[in-house]
């Protein structure tokens, strides 16, 4: 009888062991979020909130718009191009199948780099709405080139997009935030905010810094129900590939980004991960395929011996 419950024990282990590794090399987010995911809050708690998209018109932002159209949350789309924001805005509608109108979803064309007109914008969003209950940052750019080959232009340029226009439309909405008791920034990071990857040193700085700047907002202000969730996705299948800067902001590559669905992870999938990370309130969730966790993982817990 011994024998047999050692077997057992034993078996069971192995059980456990062999579902633990097939559960590490298949899954695609950090475990707390697949928890949030399985038994946290749904999406569709965002019905009837007003959700702010930065980079709503490709990619991920997109993706975003239709998942929360689809749920019946209010939305503001913001991105360069007028004419593909109206066309993610006609798409929202179908997608609610009744649950919004056309005045449920604001467009609001604008460079997030050109930071003069920020005020106006928060303006406008509030007037239609009267109230924002969350930002999501996505906007951003990508850039590929050696560090001492690369213009100094360039770094300004990554700054002005994926930190300083974040950053400038955040302390404008933040100050809605207050007034209201209350908001929650979603910052759109990469594994970029958390360790270095050759020749996209540009890009690097900028999601560092964009990350240790709202993870200070998040220490502030959370006494003021002000909430802050950070997104760290690895490779997905994205529109910040398309028009890729590389030593120079006049040398673009151009780079269709199916290419990168050979990583699985899709727009949709990575949206919406990130979207019940936010909706949880989630401090920061990790969302990408092996390796990319496990590099996530490695430098979080063993920073010296991954950085061998």
């Amino acid at each position: 009888m011994f024998v047999l419950s050692e077997l057992f024990l034993s078996l069971l282990w192995v059980i456990i062991a062999l579902y633990l590794v097939w559960y590490f090399l298949l899954t695609d987010r950090d475990s707390v979020l697949a928890l949030a995911e399985k038994f946290g809050k749904p999406v569709s708690d965002y019905a009837g909130k007003v959700v702010w998209i930065t980079g709503a018109s490709t990619g991920l932002g997109e993706a975003m718009a239709y998942e929360l159209a689809s749920v019946g949350a209010k939305l503001i789309l913001t991105a360069r191009s007028k004419d593909l924001l109206q066309n993610v805005k006609d798409e929202c509608i179908n997608r609610s199948r009744g649950k919004l109108t056309k005045e449920d979803i604001l467009v609001l064309s604008f460079d997030i780099s050109n930071l003069d007109y920020h005020k106006d914008y928060v303006e406008n969003a509030v007037n239609h709405f009267g109230k924002i209950d969350v930002l999501i940052n996505n906007a951003a750019r990508y850039q590929i080139g050696e560090i001492f080959k690369t213009d100094t232009a360039v770094d300004k340029t990554l700054f002005d997009v994926n930190y300083f226009g974040p950053l400038s439309l955040s302390k404008l909405v933040g100050k809605q935030f207050l007034q209201q008791g209350g908001g929650h920034f979603v910052i759109i990071s990469s594994i970029a905010g958390k360790f270095g990857i050759p020749s996209t040193a540009s890009y690097c700085g900028t999601k560092h810094a964009l990350q240790g700047y709202f993870d200070t907002v998040r220490m502030e202000y959370q006494r003021y129900n002000i909430t802050v969730t950070t997104i760290v996705p690895g490779i997905f299948s994205s529109a910040i590939f398309e028009k890729t800067i590389t030593t120079s902001t006049d040398k673009i590559l151009e780079k269709d980004y199916d290419h990168y669905e050979c990583t699985n992870m899709t727009s949709e999938r990575c949206a919406h991960l990130s979207l019940v990370a936010s909706v949880n309130k989630l401090y920061e969730s990790w969302v990408a395929y092996q390796p990319f966790l496990f590099m996530l993982w490695a430098s979080q817990y063993l920073p010296d011996i991954y950085k061998l």
